[in-house]
This record gives C-alpha cells, structure tokens and sequence, in this order.
C-alpha cells in the first residue's frame, strides 16, 4: 500500500464476518499468488494487469472463494493474529508492515515458506526474505509489525 501523509487511527470497525465459502487450502491460495511473480505493481490495481500489495492479497485468497478488504489496514483485522516470530508463520498467513512508527498498517505481504514472503512491492509481485543476514529482509523485518492467520 501507499500511504497518504499523516496516519489516524481508523474508526472501530465490527470484526469481519467468517468467510462463507472455502474451496481449496493455504497452499493453493499461495500457489495463486506465486503464478502473479512479475505482474507490475500498480496503484490501487486488484488485477493481472497490475496488483498493488492489498489488492494482490486479496485477488489469490479471492480465486478460492475467500473474501478480504481491499485495503491493507483493514486486512490487518482480518482472520486470527499470529505472533509475528518467524516460527509461528504457516504458508498462507498474511505479514504486515509499516513504512515508520506509529504509521500503522501500510504493506501486506503473505507468508509462503522457508522464510521467503511474496508480495506486490514497486518493483511488482515478487518473493522477498525474512532474513536477517540479507540486507532486503532486515529492511522487512525492522518494518514487520504483525501476522493475520486467514485460513485455520
């Protein structure tokens, strides 16, 4: 996501209701968003021509009969919370991040194994690490501030 200037709170919102309809499992939901690798990064894109980061989220769990938010700070509410440490991730689960402090919820990526994330950033769909020994997956895990568990 982009942000725009000064971040407030969001109004509270009723907790999203349960998703009606599942056909297929995290891994396929992963697999959707893998065959997005390369689509351009796009500003408020949800399609193949171009996905911006919530938009690409919310197309691969949509592909599997799952509704989410459009928009990054609401998917931040969806689905359970997972502790935001590497060993508690399952392949499907949604990462968050925040460009600064107290910015909340601005970039969604999803969780895809052997901590590797995939997720719509300017250069496009692409897979990033959550290591830090390389020099991108410490800039992901300073900016890491939460995990949503979608699918059970």
């Amino acid at each position: 996501g982009r942000g725009r200037g000064g971040y407030s709170a969001p109004p509270e919102l009723p907790p999203p209701e349960p998703p009606t309809t599942f056909s297929g499992n995290a891994g396929d939901v992963v697999q959707t968003a893998i065959e997005s690798l390369g689509t351009p990064y796009v500003w408020g894109g949800t399609q193949d021509n171009g996905f911006d980061c919530s938009g690409l989220i919310q197309y691969a769990y949509a592909q599997h009969g799952i509704r989410l938010p459009r928009m990054s700070r609401d998917q931040a509410r969806a689905g359970a919370e997972v502790t935001p440490v590497v060993d508690a991730l399952r392949p499907g689960d949604l990462l968050l991040f925040s460009a600064r402090p107290g910015a909340g919820v601005t970039h969604v990526g999803m969780y895809v194994g052997e901590l590797k994330f995939i997720h719509s950033s300017n250069r496009g769909v692409k897979l990033s690490r959550l290591d830090p020994a390389d020099p991108e997956g410490a800039y992901w895990l300073d900016r890491w501030v939460g995990a949503r568990r979608v699918i059970p």
